[in-house]
């Protein structure tokens, strides 16, 4: 049994999580709980925890500088991460220090959780096993070494043992692949999420197991090889390269192949494969696997299903990161795409978006940055609508599918599936207020007031430099423009009554200073308003 704790300054988000599950069914108990970092410290260090799950803002100490208190203290704790949306730059300095996962608050569920600490657990005791505390071995003997040889090289991968041990247990646990020249192959299950869903959480493991069968039984009885499951959609193959071969990368770019074709055939399984340059030996295989993986991320920029070779990712110039705000023009054209409710406007604008990104060569972590801030601009046009339903083609929440898309072509996608969506949900709800109507209904009832573009945005509760622009969009004229004229033609009607003086009717009409009054009068009008009236 795992020993977690919470740390969350509201009660009730304590409350509510320990009581979402039975959490010692799912390997794990709540030994302690605190309102803060501070709390959070005295707590831990007496408990010992495995698990840390903590939100980020809190008084006193924050989450951040609990665990960087924290850390140094419990080596082998996991941390998870407590957040709302707004709050995704601290998730980011979280991750950087170590936390294995977060959770967005509003967002939680029992199968969120559930699918959550199978995976911090399968962790623990993955760490447990690779300090030597492995597990009696079960009847099932074979199941016994599958799962010993498996551990044997995420040791190697994590750099756990040398090549020296490595060597003295190869015998002895039948390893296949020979520390010679080397590669590792990961293969990445794409949109595992949807995957998932043909099979109920318990046969997950069915899923694991039918899909190692199909990798032993499809490679040829040529190749040297070791299958290892990292995760549920992610597998670690590790081969010799082939006696007397040609071309060592045509023959695995065939290999690749082949499992492609087989796992569609047999499972429908789409796959994207990454693989390593040849390594001479066991020593070298963490940089190999290391090698693999980078590979296999460049899957986010093309979104295809194919192999990526690190040696050909490693000839490209190395990608920026790039503070990814909004230019001024991108406001205007996504203000002016909003408007105009034009599907084909939008696919253009995000087109744009996307070819700006792809010229700057900017990494994983910006672009998704880049669309973060499209969709809090998006939300922020939709703040004075009631509130929507969630898009029911999708179970995820825009902002879970930017943070968590497979790749950019997913991203790009879904963000216009949801602006095509929200323009479908705004024409629908015509009758609703917007900013510029509820601007324009505090104009002409207190025009006469000293009220500017500033005063009229707070009242409404909206950035002023958005309330002008999207004012002049939808009245043709900006603010000041239309403030000007309600006054001029309320003073028109005053004076066309006859019963008040000029400078008595400039002052009904908010201005208090009857020389410019005037001025402004002759300039919309032609004519003074003495002139006007007679």
């Amino acid at each position: 049994m795992y020993k977690m704790m919470i740390v969350d300054d509201e009660l009730l988000m304590r409350v509510g999580i320990r009581s979402m599950l039975d959490w010692e069914e799912h390997g794990f108990q709540v030994v302690g709980e605190a309102g803060n970092g501070k709390e959070g410290l005295e707590v831990a260090l007496d408990t010992s925890p495995d698990l840390i799950i903590t939100d980020i803002k809190m008084p006193v100490m924050d989450g951040l500088q609990f665990i960087r208190e924290i850390s140094s203290s419990l080596k082998s704790c996991k941390y998870v991460i407590l957040s709302n949306f707004d709050e995704f730059q601290y998730v980011k300095e979280a991750l950087k220090l170590g936390a294995a996962d977060y959770l967005i608050k509003s967002e939680i569920t029992p199968p969120s959780l559930i699918e959550l600490l199978t995976s911090i657990r399968e962790k623990l005791q993955a760490e447990r096993e690779s300090r030597g505390n492995l597990p009696i071995i079960p009847d099932d003997y074979s199941l016994s070494w599958s799962h010993l040889k498996e551990s044997f090289f995420k040791d190697l991968i994590s750099g756990f043992i040398n090549e020296q041990d490595a060597s003295a247990k190869v015998d002895k646990l039948h390893i296949r692949v020979k520390s010679a020249e080397l590669a590792v192959i990961k293969f990445k299950v794409n949109h595992f999420e949807e995957v998932k869903k043909k099979y109920l959480e318990k046969d997950e493991k069915l899923l694991r197991f039918s899909i190692l069968n199909i990798l032993e039984e499809v490679i040829p009885s040529k190749w040297d090889k070791e299958v290892v499951i990292e995760s549920s959609s992610e597998y670690l193959i590790i081969i010799n390269t082939l006696k007397d071969s040609s071309s060592v990368r045509t023959d695995i770019e065939k290999l690749c192949g082949k499992i492609f074709t087989a796992m569609k055939d047999f499972m429908n399984l789409p796959l994207t494969a990454g693989v390593s340059t040849i390594m001479p030996g066991f020593k070298f295989i963490k940089a190999a696997y290391q090698e693999a993986d980078i590979a296999l991320r460049n899957r986010f920029f093309t979104s295809a299903e194919k192999v990526f070779f690190y040696e050909d990712v490693a000839k490209e110039p190395p990608r920026q990161a790039v503070n990814m705000l909004l230019t001024p023009r991108q406001e205007d054209d996504f203000v002016t795409v909003w408007v105009s409710k034009d599907e084909k406007k939008a696919e253009t604008f995000l087109a744009e978006i996307r070819s700006e990104l792809e010229a700057l060569w900017v990494d994983e972590d910006s672009i998704r940055d880049k669309y973060i801030l499209l969709m809090e601009m998006m939300h922020g046009h939709l703040s004075m609508a009631t509130k929507r339903p969630r898009p029911t083609f999708t179970e995820k929440s825009p902002y879970e599918t930017v943070l968590k898309g497979e790749s950019w072509e997913d991203i790009n996608r879904s963000m216009l599936a949801y602006i095509k969506y929200y323009f479908e949900i705004e024409s629908r709800s015509k009758h609703e207020r917007t900013y510029t109507d509820s601007a324009v209904e505090i104009i002409n009832k207190y025009y006469a007031e000293d009220i500017s573009l500033q005063s009229v945005a707070s009242q409404i509760n909206v950035n002023p430099s958005y309330l002008s622009r999207t004012f002049k969009l939808e009245k043709g004229e900006n603010f000041t423009s239309y403030l000007t004229r309600v006054r001029i033609e309320r003073a028109k009607a005053y004076l066309k009554g006859g019963k008040l003086r000029v400078y008595e009717v400039a002052d009904k009409v908010g201005y208090h200073n009857y020389t410019y009054f005037s001025k402004i009068f002759k300039k919309i009008v032609g004519v003074t308003p003495e002139e006007y009236r007679e």
